[in-house]
């Protein structure tokens, strides 16, 4: 068992397809509270090592740390998760879309109301999700990854499709959730958002951990986000 202190660790993770590596001796930590970006380019192992935390991958080696617990299911019970494809049933509600997810996690339906508030889709709870914007689709995953009021949240690629009032909109959330104690792991591209919410950054290209750092240490040590990020990866 780890002894480090920090919340949430993964180490020594190493994930093959056959003979391609595509997460080679992976580990980083953040702790609670943290918002916690990973960035790398199209490739990097990013999505991999998120499916490999939510155990929909089984790694080859490694360990998957969150508050004290190694185990995948009682890590998935305090995990909320947005992924790229948002699995919604189109022809359905918003409502009853987001009631399937606490069905699922055998949450009340009490809280609906509240969440959908949240994300501003109450006057649209009754609209079929196949009738929503994009932007507004993301709104509603992120909304059901709330449910149940998860501890960790892992969002990959949320702001896709977000137009100037959806950036602001996740800005103040993310905000919001690091106030109240919540950790967020965010996979992204978009290294100005990064800037503007995070408080920890972990750079993957091709399958290996190239940097850790904190905001703080990034602004005294490079120029810009754009600096740090390319002088690891490779273009």
């Amino acid at each position: 068992m780890n002894t480090n202190t920090s919340n949430f660790n993964v180490e020594n993770l190493t994930k093959k397809f056959g003979s391609f590596l595509a997460l080679d001796d992976v580990s980083l930590t953040f702790d609670q509270g943290d918002v916690f970006c990973l960035l790398g380019p199209n490739g990097s192992g990013k999505t991999t090592l998120i499916n490999c935390i939510l155990g929909l991958l089984r790694p080859e080696n490694g360990l998957i740390e969150f508050l004290g617990s190694c185990n995948t299911e009682q890590i998935k019970n305090k995990v909320g998760v947005v992924l790229e494809e948002d699995g919604f049933f189109r022809d359905l509600s918003v409502e009853k879309n987001i009631r399937i997810v606490c069905l699922i996690k055998s949450v009340s339906f009490d809280e609906v109301p509240a969440l959908l508030e949240k994300v501003s889709l109450l006057d649209h709870r009754k609209k079929m999700v196949k009738k929503l914007s994009h932007g507004m689709r993301k709104r509603l995953a992120i909304a059901c990854s709330l449910v149940g009021n998860p501890e960790l949240l892992i969002w990959d690629e949320p702001y896709n499709g977000l137009d100037p009032t959806g950036f602001q909109f996740m800005r103040n959330l993310i905000r919001d959730l690091k106030m109240q104690g919540k950790t967020i792991m965010i996979s992204t591209h978009l290294l100005d958002e990064v800037k503007k919410t995070a408080s920890r950054v972990g750079l993957i290209s091709e399958g290996r951990v190239k940097a850790l750092s904190s905001i703080e240490n990034i602004d005294l040590q490079y120029e810009s986000m754009d600096d740090f990020y390319l002088q690891h990866v490779p273009y």
